[in-house]
């Protein structure tokens, strides 16, 4: 045979052998978010992975705040990865220009049927800030959550505190006994506004729940009675110095939930998902809970109760419109985005106790200590009658989070900052 037939041969096998192998090569699909925490994913992406060979999942993990600051980035020059976490309401309506409707991919995941999966407040809430007519779904959720305080139980007892504060002024009283032996009392992480958000949340959830869930949805009720005394209360925080100070630069996440979880804070703002740590700790009483209690914030009138449960969508997922660039890895994203919320990687995530379910019928499959089955419990009977948290319009949120640090700075009185905050609101209710 001619060498030159011979050469022809060998690079028509060669040709061949590297079509092959790249036709089974697994479709990579890029995956962004904050949550579930990085330990936490690297196992549901293993489990889906293995559920699907053909698929290979690139994920990024982040801390709350670097997370949406690089996807702002990420959004601006074109290059968002082919799923993204977002929580409802402002997050999401942020993104939704780049999201995919989802409303055809969950008919094909979960049939015609798909949202009898999900409890009806969660599918509300994961359209909240839509904008008006528009009824389609830009993410939808993989997890619940419920708001609450935390309290370390050494914390306390080293303080000689001997029950969660049941009033304001217990509040003020305890955290003055735990900065005297030296821990930081109540630790706010007010350069993430979503926390500044969510704590006065809870507080107007007292003072006015009504007006607090109508602003929710856009409506301009920012300067009401009810919300205005929230806010004096959010002022008292700080000028009673229940929270630590350089508390409106510090973050939640890693640093608050790091040092809570050192054992060097005596109370913080977070939730249910806080249960997660079992799984991230060795410590004993982190892995079982027993170090740890939770109440909701405490009555701020005389005679008055502590903040009703405030919950909802913790974490969902969009589709970015960057997943259709080969019909190959919308395919595959298609695949995982199912994985997340009602498959193989939500297993995972519940059964490292990441958060509250989502989908209907969804539960950790191991048996739980006492201690944890309790709070756990606690908590799915809690989501059940919970109020919603979050704020449809990203302009009033961030309007709101920026006047709450004023507040706490001491630049605007609490009638000023909400009146700025008003004015914001009565612009968007009228666009």
């Amino acid at each position: 045979m001619p060498s030159w037939l011979q050469r022809a041969g060998i690079g028509l096998a060669l040709s061949a052998a590297l079509a092959t192998a790249a036709a089974a090569a697994p479709v990579t699909v890029t995956l962004w978010s904050w949550s579930p925490v990085a330990p936490t994913m690297k196992a549901m992406v293993a489990a889906i992975e293995k559920a699907h060979p053909d698929i290979h999942i690139a994920a990024t993990i982040e801390p709350h705040t670097a997370y949406f600051t690089a996807l702002k980035a990420a959004q601006a020059s074109g290059t968002l990865p082919d799923l993204i976490g977002l929580p409802p309401g402002a997050y999401t309506q942020e993104y939704r220009p780049d999201l995919q409707a989802l409303d055809s991919v969950a008919a094909g995941a979960w049939g015609a049927d798909w949202q009898k999966n999900f409890a009806p407040a969660l599918l509300t809430q994961a359209r909240l800030g839509n904008p008006k007519g528009d009824t389609q779904f830009y993410m939808l959720p993989e997890e619940a959550e419920v708001l609450n305080l935390w309290y370390d139980r050494a914390a306390f007892a080293k303080a000689g505190i001997t029950a969660p504060p049941a009033t304001f002024d217990e509040l003020v009283s305890d955290a003055a006994k735990l900065r005297k032996v030296g821990f930081i009392a109540f630790y706010q992480g007010g350069g993430t506004g979503l926390f500044d958000n969510w704590v006065f949340m809870q507080i107007a959830a007292q003072t006015d729940l009504a007006d607090l869930l109508a602003a929710e949805n856009g409506k301009p009720v920012w300067n009401k009675p009810g919300m205005l005394a929230a806010a004096k209360v959010w002022q008292r925080l700080f000028s009673e110095h229940v929270v630590q100070p350089g508390a409106l630069s510090a973050l939640q996440y890693p640093t608050g939930a790091n040092l809570f979880a050192a054992g060097r804070v005596g109370m913080i703002s977070l939730g249910s998902w806080w249960l997660q740590e079992t799984h991230l700790s060795t410590n004993p009483a982190l892995a079982t809970m027993s170090g740890y209690g939770k109440f909701f914030f405490p009555a701020v009138t005389a005679g008055g109760s502590a903040s009703p449960p405030l919950g909802g969508v913790d974490i969902g997922w969009g589709i970015t419109k960057n997943a259709v660039k080969s019909p190959a890895v919308e395919a595959a994203a298609k695949t995982v985005f199912k994985e997340l919320i009602s498959g193989a990687g939500e297993q995972v995530a519940l059964d490292q106790l990441n958060d509250l379910p989502a989908f209907n019928g969804m539960k950790p499959t191991q048996a739980l200590p006492a201690h944890l089955q309790a709070l756990y419990q606690t908590y799915i009977a809690e989501l059940a009658t919970a109020h919603p948290h979050q704020i449809g319009n990203p302009v009033i949120y961030n309007a709101l989070a920026a006047n709450l640090q004023a507040i706490g700075a001491g630049t605007k009185t609490p009638e000023a900052a909400l009146a700025a905050v008003q004015k914001v609101a009565e612009s968007q209710a009228a666009n």
